[in-house]
């Protein structure tokens, strides 16, 4: 994900975003009175209107219905959302369609409590789907639009899966033909109303800013005093002021992004606003001018993830479109399909591979076709083995934990795309794990080349490597409520990240103690530190080491007395109380929140576990005793396996403390070699 976006900053031009957002304020509204308009495909409009709708088979495989829709002359005296939705299905060749706009909104609440009547028959929809069509139909009498949960037959019958198979395999050729995207965000509110009119100054002032001219400097300042007034937190607006808008559902659905990135022109809806996709991107990202207390604002990091992935991956395919070959993007497949499967939603577990299916063909990745008849485990099994078969290595374990997925025939080698980090808690553990990149290092299996197989039918993954040692202990992992962070959304700041590392550093710190040698004090702290500190997204100097060790010892002190937070503060002795600050209910020095802040990214979810011999480390949440540290060719990490009868389970990945730079792998040699079928 950081390697995505890596790739395009630096490619902000003030022209090319204000050409961009001219052409979507100007998109003219197609000219639908006449054909080339195909015929309609829905049943003729003398039967009953109380009558169900039913889909009529397409007459090809490249056919795709549009929806077109028509407000009669006696509508116009209603008010707008009571206004009936009238029309009919046409079929069109995505070939060569006629023009159409497409719709992009979230299905919410999937019970269908409204209608719309397609040639005399009633066809349910969601409340969301009939509020967008109300918000497209605003100063027009007729629209043609495309609307996946109404021009896509949504049964399941076999016929119908079969259909809806095709439909979004050419899913990317329906955005891109699309005269326009239109995003609906939603009915709006006072809140996204503020945001709006956020997003569309921040964008303006910015584009001002680094326009050459006598104003410039004006605009700099315009923005410098609207991005202070924006990030501020307030008791009004605990989130900022452009939580308004990114609070809404629609940021967190998977197969916005190709949406987005497909999409000719890209404009959102969100009650009375109008905004091009240019307009929300240049205003969330605080970085482009950039704003001078962009190091120190926690918000101004925050708000422009949420579109960040979407843009990468747009400038992406324009880049092959435009003939660039894939070797020279810095792109994989993995990176392509696991920040959604880490950060966005979908209804259907296999829509995190088919929602990006169409842009993974435009980048030239080659997946399966859709099949929503495949038993979930086989959509995901053969994405994995598609990644594998572009990426030379076996990085894709390092994103792979134990997880719900097992339960549901998921071989353990194979990500679980299904979850979202939003919703992680102790009631529902992570479904994948995040681990930095940058702290890999090839050097603990020798810089050897990755040895793997595939048996048991596809199944089972075959993998060479050496055995390490048997972990006898492990500590409580940290278990880190996402909902309660800005990850679920959480408007404000909460102590979450404090409370929970409270209920599980002090078991890492008996952990450590428990070792052989049995290290007390500030040894027994410095060991944690180091053990910890190979975990963080940068190496640390001896300097931050120490501070590391520093400030983990109130933080041990508390978690093993089980102390009262409104009894005592966070905070190492030598710290000054102007230091301190309160935090939910707790006390806590300026020294030690930040070494919450520096652990919380790459350890939650994870604990510290010691073996046999002695070897310390930080494995996955749910790493347990018995379990066995190996080591493979060609991978970058240390891996936790768990015996299955003849064969093992993938647990997760690990950093052990000593084998790291090839101390283990240079002790032994081709002899300790040995096979390990993971399944």
């Amino acid at each position: 994900m950081k390697r995505l976006i890596r790739s395009v900053r630096g490619r902000f031009n003030a022209g090319t975003a204000q050409r961009e957002m001219d052409q979507a304020a100007a998109t003219p509204t197609p000219n639908h009175g006449d054909p080339p308009y195909p015929t309609a495909v829905s049943t003729p409009s003398s039967v009953r209107h109380d009558a169900p709708f039913q889909y009529t088979p397409l007459t090809s495989a490249s056919s795709f219905r549009i929806l077109y829709l028509k407000q009669a002359p006696g509508d116009l005296d209603l008010e707008h959302d009571e206004r009936p939705l009238r029309g009919s299905l046409v079929e069109a060749s995505v070939e060569d369609p006629p023009p159409y706009f497409a719709l992009s909104y979230t299905w919410g609440d999937p019970a269908p409590c409204e209608a719309v009547e397609l040639d005399g028959r009633r066809l349910g929809i969601t409340a969301n789907c009939a509020s967008a069509l109300h918000c497209m139909l605003r100063g027009e009498t007729q629209i043609y639009i495309w609307v996946d949960s109404i021009c896509i037959n949504q049964a399941e019958t076999p016929d119908a899966l079969q259909e809806r198979s095709g439909q979004v395999a050419m899913m990317d050729q329906i955005y891109q033909n699309a005269v326009r995207v239109n995003v609906h965000l939603g009915a709006g509110d006072a809140a996204s109303d503020v945001a709006c009119e956020a997003l569309k100054s921040l964008s303006r002032y910015c584009l001002g800013a680094v326009t050459p001219g006598p104003e410039q400097e004006v605009f700099r300042r315009k923005y410098e005093n609207l991005a202070d007034d924006v990030l501020a937190i307030t008791p009004d607006f605990p989130g900022g002021k452009l939580y308004g808008v990114f609070r809404l559902p629609w940021f967190r659905r998977t197969w916005v992004v190709q949406e987005v990135v497909l999409g000719r022109i890209v404009v959102f809806y969100c009650g009375k606003h109008l905004m091009p996709l240019k307009t929300v991107t240049i205003g969330a990202d605080f970085k482009r001018l950039p704003y001078t207390k962009y190091d120190s604002n926690v918000l101004s990091t925050h708000w422009r993830t949420y579109l960040n992935y979407h843009e990468s991956i747009q400038e992406f395919v324009r880049r092959k479109e435009r003939g660039e070959p894939l070797h020279n993007l810095d792109l994989t497949l993995s990176g392509v399909l696991l920040a959604p499967a880490l950060f966005l939603d979908a209804t259907r577990p296999e829509d995190k591979i088919y929602g990006l299916y169409g842009v993974c063909k435009r980048l030239g990745f080659e997946l399966p076709a859709p099949d929503y008849s495949k038993p979930l485990a086989a959509v995901y099994t053969e994405a994995t083995r598609a990644i594998l078969s572009y990426e030379a290595g076996l990085d894709i374990l390092s994103g792979v934990c134990e997880s719900s997925g097992w339960e549901r025939g998921i071989p353990s080698w194979v990500p679980n795309f299904s979850g979202c980090i939003r919703w992680w808690s102790p009631s529902s553990p992570p479904h994948l794990i995040v681990y930095d990149s940058s702290r890999k290092s090839p050097r603990i299996s020798g810089q050897t080349r990755c040895q793997y197989d595939f048996t048991l039918q596809g199944q089972a993954l075959c993998v060479r490597g050496r055995r390490v040692d048997v972990l006898c202990a492990a500590g409580q992992p940290w278990k880190l409520d996402t909902s309660k962070t800005k990850l679920g959304d959480w408007a404000g700041q909460t102590a979450e990240d404090i409370s929970s590392l409270l209920g599980c550093v002090g078991s890492w710190y008996d952990v450590v103690q428990g070792r052989g040698d049995r290290p007390q004090g500030s040894f027994a702290m410095q060991l944690l530190a180091q053990v910890l500190a190979q975990n963080c997204s940068q190496p640390l100097s001896a300097e931050r080491l120490e501070a590391l060790t520093r400030y983990l010892s109130p933080l041990v002190s508390f978690s093993r007395s089980g102390g009262d937070p409104r009894h005592m503060a966070l905070a190492h002795p030598q710290d000054s109380p102007l230091d301190y600050g309160r935090i939910g209910d707790y006390v806590i020095s300026k020294g030690v929140y930040n070494v919450v802040e520096s652990l919380v990214g790459n350890n939650c979810w994870k604990t510290v576990f010691r073996t046999v011999t002695g070897y310390l480390g930080v494995g996955t949440h749910t790493a347990q005793d018995g379990d066995i540290v190996a080591v493979f060719h060609g991978f970058a990490m240390a891996a936790v396996l768990r015996p299955w009868g003849d064969w093992f389970r993938y647990v997760g990945p690990a950093y052990v403390d000593g084998i790291m730079n090839g101390e283990f792998w240079d002790a032994g040699s081709a002899a300790d070699d040995e096979t390990f079928v993971l399944v």
